[in-house]
């Protein structure tokens, strides 16, 4: 038998050879089968982003995202923030147009505001949708004289503190029941 000094090495190395081409193979296979669903997106258009006195501003949303992954929210919240010094005005909701989306993976949402709810000013406009997080942004002029409406603005936060006194009332009161009938139960 003749002793080839390369036989030895290949023969002895082949096992060490196989592993990592299997790896290389299986590795992106796996990788692409776990890819999770794009992230749904937002996009915001105003109508008469310089308005005046009289003057109305439409918001137009399109929501996108896949539906089969992806709740389509219900609305979306906008909140208004003075571009001077950042502050916030306060939040509304605009509701979807639609029971149903009218494209598969497209929702639109739409709301027409009076532009004497805004204060005079520069403000930006922030969109969010409550389930996913996905937000838009857009700049927004009003030029009137007056003050604006602080109740439009504030009564999506009274909303929400409702619901939140409410859920507490609503539990305190099911302990109180819930404690009446143990101890009608124990005499």
């Amino acid at each position: 038998m003749v002793f080839f000094p390369g036989a030895a090495v290949r023969n002895g190395l082949f096992p060490f050879f196989i592993l990592p081409v299997l790896v290389i193979i299986v590795i992106p296979i796996t990788c692409m089968a776990s890819t999770p669903p794009v992230q749904p997106s937002l996009v915001m258009a105003v109508s008469n982003n310089t308005a005046g006195q009289d003057a109305s501003l439409t918001l137009l949303f399109t929501w996108n995202g896949y539906v089969s992954y992806n709740k389509p929210p219900e609305y979306i919240i906008v909140e208004a923030f003075s571009a001077a010094d950042g502050t916030r005005l306060g939040a509304f909701t605009v509701s979807r147009q639609n029971d149903t989306c009218e494209a598969e993976n497209t929702c639109t949402y739409s709301t027409s505001v009076r532009s004497g709810n805004f204060p005079p000013g520069k403000f930006m406009l922030v969109a969010t949708d409550p389930i996913s997080g996905a937000s838009a942004r857009q700049p927004v002029t009003i030029c009137q004289a007056g003050d604006g409406s602080k109740d439009f603005f504030r009564r999506f936060d009274r909303d929400q503190e409702f619901g939140l006194v409410s859920g507490i009332l609503s539990a305190f009161l099911i302990a109180v029941l819930a404690i009446l009938v143990g101890q009608k139960k124990s005499r």
